[in-house]
């Protein structure tokens, strides 16, 4: 499920620190890392200085290269010049990958602005699951609890479920995790409270033992794996409960599924899946497409 990973870098100051959480995808199926650098260079840029670049860029892989060797898996380069995520996504399809890897770190007051970003345009047009690793330095000051967070990265997970097809694909993706650690694992259903609100109390009480059935289906159905389940069933706003069902559970990972909803194709990827992308503090691996299931 998760044999080949394209990990792209700009080599950022944590980008080695990040592929220590890639390394950990060795424990469910990992052979391969392909490490990508892409040279955002326009037509007017001299062929002199694109070299001088990919000399670089070569000089600077070495490290990340020996990491990835040393843990025991294969290890391969590539350094493309062009758009940064049309290259990402080209290479993703050459290389038949099972997973991007698309790293980010949080930057300023205000966090970094997500729409736009090649992280963002990675999701939107790829049909590619991505891990967006959040290296917790960036969010937490105690480096003990980042490198314990590193270490047992799937030990707890968040599974948000709207009883989709998006949410059906994650949890066969989840279920893929169950040699890598996984100790427990939190289903969550957040009931839209604009909507809820538009039903009489006894409708909104119907829906509410619905949803509740539906989660204890999920329960009995995951802890036949012999692994721990939580529920949690809120009324509330999606993308905000999440992430404040992720930092009360402490969960080390997020996985959830992601509608390609808006007027145009590939426009929208989904408000809640990226509000939570953007947001969270925590890990998340995030499955957009059916076409995803081609690569399980």
């Amino acid at each position: 499920m998760y044999r080949k990973i394209l990990y792209p870098t700009k080599f950022e100051e944590f980008s080695i620190d990040v592929l220590s959480y890639v390394l950990n995808f060795k424990k469910v199926g990992t052979e391969e890392i392909i490490l990508l650098h892409v040279i955002d260079a326009d037509p007017l840029t001299h062929a002199t200085n694109i070299k001088k670049l990919v000399k670089s860029a070569n000089t600077k892989m070495q490290q990340a290269l020996k990491v990835i060797e040393d843990s025991g898996l294969k290890a391969k380069k590539r350094i493309e010049v062009g758009v940064p995520y049309k290259e990402i996504l080209k290479v993703a399809d050459n290389e038949r990958v099972s997973l991007i890897v698309s790293g980010r770190q949080k930057k300023g007051i205000f966090g970094e602005i997500f729409i736009g970003s090649t992280t963002d345009k990675v999701i939107r047009y790829g049909h590619f699951p991505v891990y967006v690793p959040k290296y917790p330095a960036t969010f937490l000051e105690d480096k003990k609890a980042c490198e314990r967070l590193c270490e047992r990265v799937f030990h707890k997970i968040l599974y948000p479920t709207d009883w989709s097809d998006c949410a059906e694909i994650a949890s066969k993706y989840l279920r893929g995790l169950k040699d890598a650690g996984v100790e427990e694992v939190v289903v969550a259903h957040v009931m839209d409270e604009k909507a809820m609100r538009l039903q009489p109390a006894d409708r909104f009480k119907e829906f509410k033992e619905i949803d509740q059935k539906k989660l204890e289906l999920i329960r009995q159905d995951i802890g036949m794996e012999g692994i721990k389940v939580k529920t949690h069933l809120h009324v509330g706003k999606a993308g905000t409960d999440l992430i404040k069902i992720a930092q009360e559970e402490d969960v080390s990972l997020i996985i959830m599924g992601s509608h390609g909803k808006g007027y145009v194709e590939g426009m929208l990827w989904g408000s809640v899946s990226r509000n939570v992308v953007e947001y969270s503090d925590r890990p998340v691996l995030l499955i957009k497409s059916p076409q995803c299931l081609e690569r399980i």
